[in-house]
């Protein structure tokens, strides 16, 4: 007989509590489709081109639309081993509970995560992977149809929060502080991307000492007053960038002097002429730090879900 298809339940909280009190646990929420995979890893070949067993690969990814700021402190956080995860599957029959997946202790998984900003849409994409050796591989999958969930009092079903949706909004783009580089209606396109940058160990789970920061703005204000602008700015500048996050609340990135350098492009063509600036660079996890309350875009009592900041290099 053929089985449901899909996750119903994706949640992260911090090591080592998902099965006494969960800390800050944290769904997946809305999202785009989400996968779990299982696939042989580092199969032996014999010298008839025979595969042998050796270990299983776990992978579990997903696109959350609700990446709050709150959100983004907690991936940070949970890199190098640091989170504990449930995932539960649709019930495969109608009287069924969902099969649950509980990475934790001896299975905890590697977590990859990268945030995204452009003008189509805002979202968070984290991906945990972890290789068992096979006889614990089967048995972790045994014993999915009969390990019971854990509930968490804070998160209802798959975790949708509409409140906690973030679409695209832009506020500012400062190189300096303070010095607006463009102006909105001038932009043609805008990307920005966090994400890890990983080595795996020998169980395949990731490994993360830095995060890749890139973001890039491009606009039709475009002359050689404000190519000239750009080309006296420092290689490397502090640069401040704002969105929007739920009314009058806001996300921001402070990235200190020296973290980021420049990169300028021009084009001017019969149909367009834009001007590029793309910021870049590999930032080690002990110069980011996050910021909640008033002063940096949120309150006092969210803890990041309205606003924040993320400071990087201070």
């Amino acid at each position: 007989m053929s089985s449901r298809a899909g996750l119903k339940q994706l949640v992260l909280c911090d090591a080592g509590t998902l099965l006494t009190t969960p800390s800050n646990p944290l769904a997946a929420g809305l999202r785009n489709s989400a996968t779990m995979e299982r696939t042989p890893f580092k199969e032996v070949k014999d010298y008839r081109n025979r595969l042998l067993k050796n270990m299983i690969n776990f992978k579990i990814e997903w696109e959350s639309l609700q990446p709050t700021m709150l959100m983004l402190k907690c991936l940070t956080g949970w890199i190098n081993l640091n989170c504990d995860a449930q995932v539960i599957t649709v019930p495969q029959t109608i009287s069924s509970g969902g099969d649950v997946y509980q990475f934790i202790a001896a299975n905890k998984a590697g977590l990859d995560f990268e945030y995204i900003i452009s003008a189509d849409k805002r979202s968070l994409k984290p991906t945990l992977e972890v290789a068992m050796e096979y006889e614990r591989a089967k048995a972790f999958i045994d014993a999915a149809d009969s390990t019971g969930q854990t509930v968490f009092g804070s998160i209802q079903g798959d975790g949708a929060d509409f409140t906690k949706y973030r679409a695209p909004y832009f506020l500012s783009f400062e190189v300096p502080k303070t010095t607006a580089v463009f102006g909105a209606q001038d932009l043609v396109e805008r990307t920005y991307s966090i994400k890890t940058k990983n080595k795996k160990s020998i169980y395949n789970a990731s490994i993360v000492d830095y995060l890749t920061f890139e973001f890039s703005i491009t606009a039709r204000d475009a002359s050689i007053l404000k190519q000239i602008d750009v080309m006296s700015k420092d290689v490397s500048p502090a640069v401040y960038i704002k969105e929007q996050n739920n009314g009058s609340y806001y996300d921001a990135f402070d990235f200190n002097t020296g973290v980021l350098t420049l990169h300028d492009e021009f084009k001017d063509g019969d149909d367009d002429r834009t001007l590029k600036l793309t910021f870049s660079a590999d930032v080690p996890i002990g110069d980011i730090a996050f910021q909640f309350g008033a002063a940096y875009g949120g309150d006092a009592s969210d803890g990041g879900n309205k606003g924040g900041t993320m400071r990087i290099g201070y």
